[in-house]
């Protein structure tokens, strides 16, 4: 990427920031900046408790396994179990 592509992508950015207010938002997008701007030696997986690191580890087999659901579907199934 050029210098000016460069500078044009961080203009864009810079533009739809302005444009949040959402206090929630505006942390997240800070966090995220700091971690992948600040070099860690922290792995995050070294901090999921030995239950959390096992359900983390299941999910990931069941995406590998097509064992998911679309966006929609679980919007579906929300709007079932509300109904209830």
């Amino acid at each position: 990427m050029s210098k000016h592509e460069i500078a044009q992508l961080k203009a864009k950015i810079h533009e739809q920031i302005d444009k949040l207010d959402d206090e929630t938002t505006l942390q997240m997008l800070r966090e995220a900046v700091e971690s992948y701007s600040t070099p860690s030696q922290k792995d995050i997986l070294d901090e999921l408790s030995p239950e959390q690191f096992q359900r983390l580890s299941e999910s990931i087999q069941q995406a590998n396994e097509g064992k998911t659901l679309t966006n929609e579907e679980v919007k579906q199934k929300v709007r079932e179990w509300l109904s209830r």
